[in-house]
C-alpha cells in the first residue's frame, strides 16, 4: 500500500462531518443554555435567601436590644 498517495474523501464523509459539526454546535448551545439558566436561578435564590437572612438577623437583634433595654430599665427603677 502506498502511504504517500493523497487520500480522497468521499462525499458521504464530508456530509456526515458537516452534520456532526452542526449537531455538536446545537448540543453545545443547549448545554450553555441550561448552565446559564441554572446560574441565573441560583443567583436569584441566593440573593433572596441573603435578604431574608439579613431581615431575620435584624429582627433578632432588635428583639435582643429591646429585651436588654427593658431589663436595664427594671434594674434602674
Amino acid at each position: 500500500m502506498n502511504s504517500s498517495a493523497p487520500r480522497v474523501e468521499h462525499e458521504i464523509h464530508s456530509r456526515r462531518r458537516s452534520r456532526n459539526v452542526g449537531l455538536g454546535i446545537v448540543l453545545g448551545s443547549f448545554v450553555l443554555l441550561i448552565m446559564s439558566m441554572t446560574y441565573v436561578k441560583l443567583t436569584a435564590q441566593n440573593a433572596a435567601m441573603a435578604e431574608e437572612h439579613a431581615k431575620k438577623q435584624a429582627a433578632e437583634a432588635a428583639a435582643v436590644g429591646t429585651a436588654t433595654s427593658t431589663s436595664s430599665q427594671e434594674k434602674s427603677d
